[in-house]
């Protein structure tokens, strides 16, 4: 390769230019990007950087590139640095790890040899970046190959060394494992490769993988194409690997170092081109960077303003303020004449004095003329009692008149008035009617003028003037009242005038926090066009400039062997014939058999007699319970570790679909068939219309999209993009895109049960446009294994959407008789994966029999044995780190299990390592698992054997004993029966309520020493960085998915406790019971009871949580200045400090409520329990007291019961052997 010095175009002066700006604009961190630039084109090397998943095999792809080891490679993670590689003389630097320093430029390298490398490549703690220089012609004197750490990384410096290291890069080569392509993170990170702008070539290695039979390669590569366009991602070529298999027909690798050496020929025109990217990025970044400075200014004015769209509206409404405080000021006197009108209006209206009452008061003036007489005798006194009652009748009807025709009406009038002003109350309806006037005899009396000449047009004038006085009486009265009311509505209007005043003033304040925000706009807009102005014109790269690297031919395809000869079985004539290899487990179902058979035989024999009925009905129950009984397998693992692969090995055909992307994304059960389905036909049961709305209004929830309209929520999810979401979000990204894809096909399947045949099963299973609408799946499936009655559960993925559903994932892991965790050889654990085997570490002790497999697939991946031992330890650490001591871990080929299985080649199945698991498998399902059922069987008949024995001795007693113990017997009955009330009457619940309490103090304890990793995996710096854009929005994100970890971390502490607690209720329940027996017994030594053995109860039922926010995150933004002041400057400490308090208040209320629930709920278990066994042991006693009076009146002999006890010794032994 011909080398040159460098002949860099690029305008460098711009970038000095660039760099004191931005020394003088206060960002030391893009300056000094700016300066690597500088130093970068001094120095005219081009770098090609590798990044990828730890498991890629970036490490090994740059080792075959230089022709010799230089950089550690593992199967387990290795390179922790950012490694520079050159070629020149063997030697090595290392940079230190300084605070504050990405790259560790600033700090001063030091020399160590190559043989020591591997330490300080690991090693990303102390030292974060390392130069190789080593013989390598392939890079000439400027080439540079660079190894970055994994991108799934949970080490911060590991994130930040990845992203700082990336602006000198000139090239990207994004390397994915074959089996990982599609996983969100892949995809994520390979968009935001490409968002730069740089040459990026995306490289699938361990293609040697790849299954011709399951998939074929060009729909493979279709699959691969399809799921990076969706994302947007923009890449040169994508190329295909393998370092295993070189001569693999779709291996690319020798194009790979072609394609390294033509990008270093050419690299001029690259380097250019990368510059201009770089700094044009910086300044990008720099911009964002001001704005982000000025983002809780501009909240804070946006605040002021009421939002954008409120600034419109601004000018109108202070126009509407001002003109409400002039109508609050003018509000009581305009009230007041408001009021005197309508007053008025009802006074004039209102007629007092009509004809009749005209002829009252006619008649009483004239009774108050001078010389009215009545009568001739007596005349004084008749003639004042008749001017009494003319001024009574007078009174009474002018009262009764004023009352109907304006005291009412004026009541009314007030109250209504009253309470359109909102002053008006009960009290005032009691003193407005205190305030009415009263018309009096006396006031009548004074109206009357002693000279007055009575007549018609005199009456009429009188009864004018005294309605004209009785109103005015009424007006008085009214206004007063309303003048009451007046001064309530004066005090409200001043109060609502003092608000109107503040909130036009907020207005007036809105209205310059408008200006200030326009300015701080403007700002911005200047600083990024000043930085943009800075660079130099745009370079370009000629199309077709960039080496392209072409698929190879369709037609290659792998030559015939092995692989490509394998067979299918069709699902209608499943394989039969010889003993399958691997069967272990199959003998299961006749050794089951057999041991229920001997069960019924024993029942058999104690039916025939009434004294132990129940014994006999115990052990018919347990009999059919292992006759009839299916063992069920659960799976659990990632999406990519290999699961349905696993489980087809186990089946020994090719049944459940397999593919390198994502497959099961419901539960998906394999079963005998059973109820009607054949052999190879499937039961789907869709989701409910309700159940899918949830799931999609939740992962709206997670991706900070608000509540999904009913008719546009395609539209939203159309307009979805990756950018900014985070890590733990993008699998919902991923359902909602799969929804929108498969709606208009799969709507109408909603709510439905779906009988398909085996390949249409597979597409409901492997094609996410339709799995996402599945709830469960039974496939009913004819093998070896499932006539065996085990039941394969096939689970979606620990990491995957579906992991919310904390309480299914318990449930499988209560009542699956085995549970299998499934990882792939070279697989990183995911916080799924994480969280599921903190679960599993939680039950673990809660179980009698330790029913957890670990399975390592694809071991032969291994290189050598010390390889597969040093995989397998990395396992076992994160096992036991998750409190699983003393696993069983079986690292097999499910691959090779199963083509040794189909092909009946035991060299290649005793290759694959399964027989080992299998043999396991077999001894637990088959002898284990049912020595637990046949230990509680024997130990009844042993139970029942010493009754016998006792009853036996009863009966040899002679006449007198026989006769003085069955009169001791009525007495022990009485005992007997009030110790077994004592015994139900037990409160146990105070028990249960005090192991509540302890166990959920722990709870909170776990959760609260476990904040501080679930706060760095959500707060993280690969998903806070400089260049992610909307920060705010991401840091939001950060905190709800920090809510949901400590959700699912609560609840999934909380199944866990409800198994525990179950435990504690039966150990309490047993030993209240055992005493009681006890007790009964030591009263007479026949009277032997055995409480019975509880069954497992239900658990309690609650709902998942949802969308549980408890933390308004953005009262904590401020908090946040930037990603370097947040990740180093102490932010992220203080946002845990003041946030931690908050979390743990909202977790002890949570845990309060549910301690309240599981009190109630176990406390009335326990208490139907103690009756169930009080029941029970009183028809025991009945029993027992039957037998015992038989036995002493020589009802049985005692060669009876003596026989009975040898049988059943005999069973015994048989039953165990």
């Amino acid at each position: 390769m011909t080398t040159s010095s460098p002949i860099i175009q690029f305008n460098t002066a711009s970038l000095q230019h660039l760099q004191e700006h931005l020394e003088g604009w206060g960002d030391h961190q893009s300056a000094q990007f700016v300066s690597d630039l500088l130093q970068k084109a001094a120095a005219g090397e081009m770098t090609i950087a590798f990044c990828g998943h730890f498991s890629a095999g970036k490490s090994s792809l740059i080792n075959s590139l230089c022709g010799k080891k230089v950089l550690p490679s593992s199967p387990v993670p290795t390179s922790a640095n950012v490694v520079s590689i050159r070629n020149g003389e063997p030697r090595a630097l290392i940079y230190p790890a300084t605070e504050g320093d990405s790259d560790g430029r600033g700090s001063v390298p030091q020399e160590v040899s190559l043989d020591e490398l591997y330490a300080y490549c690991t090693n990303g703690g102390s030292y974060s970046s390392v130069e190789v220089w080593d013989r390598i012609p392939l890079l000439g004197e400027r080439g540079v190959l660079m190894d970055t750490p994994g991108v799934d990384s949970t080490d911060d410096s590991h994130q930040k060394a990845t992203h700082s290291a990336l602006h000198l890069a000139d090239t990207v080569l994004y390397v994915m494992d074959y089996n990982h392509v599609q996983s969100e993170n892949n995809l994520a990170f390979a968009k935001s490769l490409s968002d730069w702008g740089k040459p990026l070539y995306l490289v699938v290695n361990q293609i040697d993988k790849h299954r011709e039979r399951e998939l074929s390669f060009e729909s493979y590569r279709a699959e691969v194409e399809a799921a990076f366009k969706r994302w947007q991602v923009d890449y040169t070529s994508l190329l295909f690997t393998s370092l295993k298999e070189t001569d693999h027909p779709q291996n690319q690798w020798e194009r790979v170092k072609e394609l390294v050496g033509s990008l270093i020929e050419k690299r001029e025109p690259i380097l250019n081109y990368s510059l201009d990217c770089s700094a044009r990025h910086i300044a990008e970044q720099h911009a964002k960077k001001y704005a982000d400075s000025l983002e809780d200014a501009k909240e804070r004015l946006l605040e002021e303003m009421g939002g954008a769209e409120a600034a419109a509206k601004l000018e109108a409404e202070i126009a509407g303020y001002r003109k409400e405080l002039e109508r609050l000021k003018e509000l009581p006197q305009t009230e007041r004449e408001q009021i005197r009108k309508l007053v008025d209006s009802l006074l004039d209206n209102a007629n007092i004095t009509p004809a009749e009452l005209r002829d009252l008061a006619g008649a009483f003036l004239e009774s108050r003329k001078n010389g009215f007489k009545v009568g001739l005798f007596f005349s004084g006194s008749k003639t004042e009692q008749e001017k009494q009652e003319r001024l009574r009748k007078f009174a009474a009807a002018l009262s009764e008149q004023a009352s109907a025709q304006i005291e009412w009406h004026l009541l009314e009038l007030l109250k209504k008035w009253g309470k359109s002003l909102d002053v008006w109350t009960e009290e005032r309806q009691q003193k407005l009617q205190e305030m009415m006037p009263e018309i009096t005899e006396g006031m009548l009396e004074s109206s009357v003028k002693p000279d007055m000449v009575l007549s018609g047009e005199y009456v009429l004038n009188y009864c004018r003037m005294l309605s004209a006085d009785i109103k005015g009486m009424y007006r008085r009265a009214a206004v007063n009242a309303a003048e009451d009311l007046l001064a309530d509505v004066a005090a409200s209007a001043k109060e609502q005038q003092q608000r109107v005043v503040r909130d036009l003033n907020a207005l007036l304040e809105r209205s310059a926090a408008m200006s200030r925000y326009q300015e701080l706009e403007r700002d911005i807009a200047a600083r990024e066009a000043a930085a943009l102005e800075l660079l130099p014109p745009r370079v370009t790269l000629t199309p077709g400039f960039l080496p392209e690297v072409s698929a190879p031919a369709p037609a290659a395809a792998r030559p015939q062997g092995k692989d490509a000869g394998a067979r299918t079985v069709a699902p209608a004539a499943p394989l039969r014939g010889a003993e399958p290899l691997g069967g272990a487990a199959f003998g299961r179902r006749q050794r089951l058999d057999a041991a229920a058979a001997r069960l019924q035989d024993a029942a058999a024999l104690l039916a025939r007699y009434p004294a132990l009925a129940s014994a006999a009905r115990g052990l018919r129950s347990r009999a059919e319970a292992l006759a009839g009984g299916s063992f069920t397998m659960a799976l659990f693992g990632a999406f990519s570790a290999g699961k349905s692969s696993f489980a087809n090995a186990l089946l020994g055909e090719r049944v459940l679909p397999v593919s390198p992307h994502p497959t099961t994304a419901a539960i998906n059960r394999i079963l005998a068939p059973q109820d009607g389905f054949e052999h190879g036909t499937a039961r789907v049961t869709m989701k409910s219309p309700a159940a899918f709305r949830e799931d999609l209004e939740y992962s709206f929830s997670v991706l900070q999209l608000g509540t999904p309209p009913e008719d546009g929520w395609l539209q939203a999810i159309e307009e979805l993009r990756p950018e900014g979401i985070h890590p733990s979000g993008l699998p919902h990204y991923g359902f909602l895109k799969a929804a929108a894809a498969g709606w208009k096909d799969t709507r109408e399947l909603l709510g439905t049960v779906q009988t398909v045949d085996l390949e249409r099963y597979k597409t409901f299973v492997a094609d996410e446009t339709r799995s996402c609408f599945v709830e469960r799946i039974d496939l009913y499936y004819s093998c070896p294994l499932t006539e065996q009655g085990i039941v394969l559960v096939d689970t979606p993925g620990a990491d995957s959407l579906h992991a919310r559903h904390t309480g299914v994932t318990f449930q499988y892991m209560k009542h699956a008789d085995a549970i299998v965790f499934v990882t792939y050889y070279n697989h990183a654990f995911s916080k799924g994966d994480r969280q599921f085997l903190a679960q599993l570490g939680r039950v673990k002790d809660s179980f009698a029999l330790d029913k957890m497999f670990f399975i390592v697939n694809a071991s032969d991946l291994a290189s050598s044995e010390e390889e597969l031992e040093q995989v397998v330890k990395h396992v076992e650490g994160n096992l036991k780190a998750r409190g699983i001591r003393l696993p069983h871990i079986y690292p097999v080929s499910s691959m090779k299990a199963l083509e040794g299985k189909m092909a009946g080649d035991k060299e290649l199945y005793a290759e694959s390592a399964f027989e080992a698991f299998e043999n396991a498998l077999g001894s637990f399902a088959g002898e284990e698992l049912p020595k637990l059922s046949l230990a509680g069987s024997v130990q009844e008949i042993a139970a029942v054997r010493r009754r016998a024995g006792e009853w036996a001795s009863l009966a040899r007693q002679d006449a007198g004993a026989r006769e003085r113990r069955r009169g001791q017997l009525e007495e022990v009955n009485k005992l007997a029966l009030n110790r077994i009330d004592a015994f139900a009457a037990q409160d146990l619940a105070r028990d249960m309520e005090q192991e509540t309490q302890e166990l959920l103090y722990h709870v909170r304890q776990r959760i609260g020493f476990g904040l501080g990793e679930f706060f760095a995996e959500a707060f993280h710096p690969s998903v806070l960085r400089e260049d992610a854009g909307q920060l705010k929005r991401i840091f939001e994100g950060c905190g709800r998915e920090l809510e949901r970890t400590i959700v699912r971390e609560l609840e999934q502490e909380l199944w866990a406790t409800t198994l525990r607690l179950e435990n504690k209720g039966k150990a309490v329940l047993r030993t209240a019971a055992e005493e009681a027996a006890k007790d009964i017994r030591d009263y007479d030594a026949a009277m032997m009871l055995t409480p019975p053995e509880e069954k497992d109860w239900v658990s309690p039922q609650w709902e998942d949580a949802g969308r549980v926010h408890f933390v308004d995150w953005n009262a904590y933004w401020p908090l946040f200045k930037s990603p370097k002041h947040f990740f180093e400057g102490g932010g992220r400490e203080k946002l845990r400090n003041a946030i931690e308090p908050v979390i743990k208040d909202a977790l002890s209320a949570e845990a309060a409520k549910k301690q309240e629930l599981l009190v109630e709920f176990y406390g009335g278990l326990v208490a139907a329990a103690q009756s169930r066994q009080k029941e029970e042991l009183k028809e025991q006693l009945k029993e027992a007291m039957d037998a015992a009076s038989a036995s002493l009146a020589s009802g049985e002999q005692p060669e009876v019961w003596d026989k009975l006890a040898a049988q059943l010794e005999q069973m015994e032994h048989e039953i165990m052997s």
